[in-house]
């Protein structure tokens, strides 16, 4: 029996906040929501992708240790103190990659990150590209999204919203 290839996607999340206009811009005041954006497309990503997908954010300048947490199926790594996504990135890739066992593709629009992954053996996708990625998966998600809608059944009969207000208390049995 053949074993599967593990295919995996890194992300250097703070690269892919910087190649979003609209996230750079927001992320002049605050890392926060566009760390948030970028977590929320890629999980939805996740649910149509072929990759385990891994986001990197860089601690560099704050003092922790190493933190690795579930975000819907997405696993964000959060660098030790003095450690770049890039660093991090390098070494995972060097760990990981077995070109019959585990693919690696790595979302980096940095020059000197792109010459060390592909040394390793690992595919480099821009952060450019990976923005158009996301947004034909969230088109097709949505068309997805509107055909299963299509098919669910109708209610028949047109009625007020007190009224349907009225039957749904009926129906869960508060009178």
């Amino acid at each position: 029996m053949r074993r599967k290839k593990r295919r995996l996607l890194v992300v250097d999340g703070y690269n892919l906040i910087g190649a979003n206009k609209e996230l750079h811009r927001e992320s002049l005041h605050s890392m926060e929501i566009p760390r948030e954006k970028v977590l929320a497309a890629l999980s939805e990503y996740q649910s149509v992708a072929t990759y385990e997908i891994i986001c990197v954010f860089d601690a560099y300048e704050v003092k922790s240790k190493e933190s690795v947490v579930d975000f819907h199926g997405v696993t964000i790594v959060y660098t030790k103190e003095k450690e770049t996504a890039d660093e991090y990135i390098e070494r995972f890739v060097h760990n990981n990659y077995h070109p019959h066992l585990c693919e690696i593709s790595v979302v980096t629009s940095d020059l000197t990150e792109q010459n060390a992954i592909f040394a390793q053996g690992a595919y480099r996708i821009s952060s450019r590209e990976m923005w158009m990625v996301l947004s034909e998966a969230e088109k097709n998600i949505s068309k997805r999204v509107d055909a299963i809608n299509e098919k669910m059944p109708r209610q028949k009969i047109d009625i007020g919203e007190d009224v349907h207000a009225k039957l749904e208390k009926w129906r869960r049995g508060r009178f």
